[in-house]
């Protein structure tokens, strides 16, 4: 492969954006990583929900806060990436 630029423009992604998506609606890695990556941290979050409310409700905010960290680490991740492009 070359090292063309690509035709489409990389921005950086909003934080903010990616860190509502991912506290609300465990969707920020579609925003984030996009749909492979992003597929695979939703199932993921809704399993262990489902998997930690068999032992106590109070258990389940533990999901969001982990999908949030993921989400974060993924969007600095790629705005690293582009910062150096």
């Amino acid at each position: 492969m070359s090292n063309e630029k690509s035709l489409v423009p990389v921005q950086p992604k909003s934080m903010t954006i990616a860190m509502l998506l991912a506290f609300f609606l465990n969707a920020g890695g579609f925003y984030a990583a996009g749909l492979k990556k992003g597929a695979m941290l939703f199932f993921g979050c809704w399993i262990a929900s489902l998997l930690l409310q068999q032992v106590s409700l109070y258990l389940m905010p533990l999901v969001s806060i982990a999908s949030l960290y993921i989400t974060y680490s993924w969007v600095k991740e790629h705005n690293s990436g582009v910062a150096t492009a």
